[in-house]
């Protein structure tokens, strides 16, 4: 069924109020708060014809109408009107942010802002980190076989670890590794993936050489082998979900909290995303998850210096006001953008 103008405002009108209270819909509700200038009797025939498509359904037989996931989908596409967040609240995001003077702390204040605004779970997808070329690498010893590795990327993003090592090796070793690394980034583009390759193939020469650099074979592992670097996701407003009438039911709580617990499918769930620039607005059983499917997630990737880098997102029920969450994570992927750009 094609919807007409008529059908399309009392669709928007249970929707938007269906956000605002949580409780279903009633045709008399609509009549009285929402100057359709139609009589009750006709709200509720072209309700019914609504629900008979599966833009809206009934929980009770008494109780009134709530959106399906097809009808949010359609108001989402076709009925919402974007609203511009606020000049005042953009003000506070910024002063926020410049309180903020490393990558880590900005990944979560910008999951604290998402979370704090929206009333639902803020999430940042950390950088892929991965397919960046590296600019510089420095390998310093700490004491007692440990040594911290520094990674720089060509988006100046700044990657460290501490490897603990099975035996000692002098800072003249290391300096000649961090040395001959270096050199070989200054020839060409070099991401992850090639400088493990390339380290690999050094280190079988380097090894017929000088026995004390046998052990150096598993420090390349820990460092470099592009296999073990995890997607992180920074997670705030957990809480939230508490204070939802839609997950009132402990089980269906534990359900969804269980499952973002999951960083590595969380990541992943996130990431795929990333394939368009714009936003992304994925309700309901459209999630391939099934422990998401009482949720809606919206995304957007944001940028530094230009390259795609991560994205950020909204989880919550479906029943948000999707027009202001849209805003704000439109407005926070670009303030991320121009931030991670600037370090």
């Amino acid at each position: 069924m094609e919807l007409d103008k008529r059908r399309e405002a009392i669709l928007a009108a249970v929707i938007h109020r269906y956000i605002t209270t949580a409780e279903p819909v009633s045709s008399s509700t609509i009549a009285e708060k929402y100057n359709l200038n139609l009589s009750s009797a006709t709200i509720r025939h072209e309700m019914n014809l609504l629900e008979k498509s599966d833009y809206l359904w009934q929980p009770h037989t008494s109780a009134g109408r709530v959106p399906t996931d097809k009808g949010y989908r359609f108001y989402v596409d076709n009925l919402m009107k974007k609203t511009d967040l606020e000049e005042s609240k953009k003000e506070q995001i910024m002063q926020i942010y410049r309180k903020s003077k490393e990558f880590e702390q900005t990944m979560k204040i910008t999951s604290q802002l998402l979370s704090r605004l929206t009333n639902n779970i803020g999430l940042v997808l950390e950088p892929d980190f991965i397919n960046n070329s590296l600019r510089r690498v420095q390998l310093t010893p700490v004491g007692n076989n440990r040594i911290l590795v520094l990674i720089i990327t060509d988006t100046g993003l700044v990657y460290q670890k501490l490897i603990n090592l099975s035996g000692e090796i002098s800072e003249d070793n290391l300096n000649y590794l961090s040395n001959f690394i270096n050199s070989k980034l200054q020839e060409k583009n070099i991401d992850l993936a090639n400088l493990y390759n390339i380290l690999k193939e050094e280190l079988k020469r380097i090894l017929s050489l000088q026995e004390q650099f046998v052990f150096i074979h598993s420090l390349i592992e820990d460092c470099f082998n592009y296999r073990y670097f995890k997607d992180k996701v920074y997670l705030n407003g957990r809480i939230n979900l508490i204070r939802q009438p839609e997950f009132r039911e402990t089980e269906k709580l534990d359900y969804l909290l269980s499952f973002i617990e999951k960083e590595n499918i969380l990541a992943e769930t996130i990431r795929r995303c990333l394939v368009w620039e714009n936003t992304q607005v994925i309700i309901g059983q459209e999630n391939r998850p099934k422990e998401m499917q009482d949720c809606s997630l919206i995304t957007r990737e944001y940028k530094i210096k230009g390259k795609p880098a991560g994205a950020i997102g909204i989880l919550g029920p479906t029943r948000m006001d999707y027009s202001r969450v849209i805003s704000i994570v439109e407005y926070i992927s670009e303030t991320l953008s121009e931030i991670l750009s600037e370090f």
